[in-house]
């Protein structure tokens, strides 16, 4: 578990997203089991970790989540991992984060799932 402020992730979340707005999440055709698949993690064909997925696990990798950790939430909301692999985040970023989590789901770029989440431009 990391302790982690709003503030660092909507730092951290800019700085990813800043990376690639016009990213659309796509998860590896051989990990897709339904429509609308998202992953934290993802695997080779093997099943091997080679990556954080989505951009909230990216975001959580970089501040310092293992993938190994962040695999075994798989399926969960952001609002479930976030209490199970951090402590310190509100609520209300929480919900923030799962607002722009279903936007990119939904094949919104992250850019425009960030302005739509977060209130605010990159």
């Amino acid at each position: 578990m990391i302790t982690v402020a709003d503030g660092q992730l909507r730092e951290m979340l800019r700085q990813v997203v800043a990376e690639r707005p016009e990213y659309v999440y796509s998860p590896p055709e051989y990990m897709v089991k339904d429509v609308g698949d998202c992953f934290y993690v993802h695997e080779d064909e093997a099943g091997e970790r080679v990556g954080a997925g989505c951009v909230i696990g990216v975001v959580l990798h970089r501040l310092g989540v293992p993938l190994g950790e962040l695999e075994k939430h798989e399926g969960q909301t952001i609002v479930q991992m976030l209490n199970e692999v951090t402590r310190g985040a509100s609520r209300s970023m929480a919900i923030k984060l799962g607002v722009l989590q279903f936007n990119q789901d939904e094949g919104m770029p992250w850019g425009e799932a960030y302005i739509k989440a977060m209130g605010e431009s990159i």
